[in-house]
C-alpha cells in the first residue's frame, strides 16, 4: 500500500476532550515553527497575517513529531488520546 492508500482507510474516534493542548500565544515568539513542517497531518496553521497559530487535533496521527520539534515548549499537554479514541489504521 502507499501512503494515499493507507490515508484512505484511516478512521478517527474524536474525543470531545483534546489530548493535546497548545499555548498559541507561545507559538508567536518561533521563528522556526517546525510543526507545520513536520506534522503529517498538517493539525499546525500558521497565519502571517493573523500572527496566530491554529490547531486541530481530531485528524492527529499521533507520532509524537510536534512535540519533538517545538522549541517553545508550547504544549499544556501532551499524551495519546483516552482508550477508545483517536486514530485507528487499517493496513489490509
Amino acid at each position: 500500500m502507499n501512503v494515499d492508500e493507507i490515508f484512505d482507510v484511516t478512521s478517527f474516534h474524536i474525543d470531545r476532550e483534546p489530548h493535546i493542548v497548545l499555548d498559541t500565544t507561545v507559538c508567536v515568539g518561533c521563528d522556526q515553527r517546525g510543526c507545520t513542517n513536520s506534522c503529517p497531518a498538517r493539525c499546525y496553521t500558521w497565519s502571517e497575517e493573523d500572527q496566530k497559530m491554529t490547531f486541530v487535533y481530531d485528524g492527529c496521527l499521533e507520532c509524537g513529531t510536534c512535540y519533538v520539534v517545538c522549541r517553545q515548549d508550547a504544549f499544556t499537554r501532551w499524551s495519546y488520546p483516552r482508550g477508545g479514541f483517536g486514530v485507528s489504521f487499517r493496513m489490509t
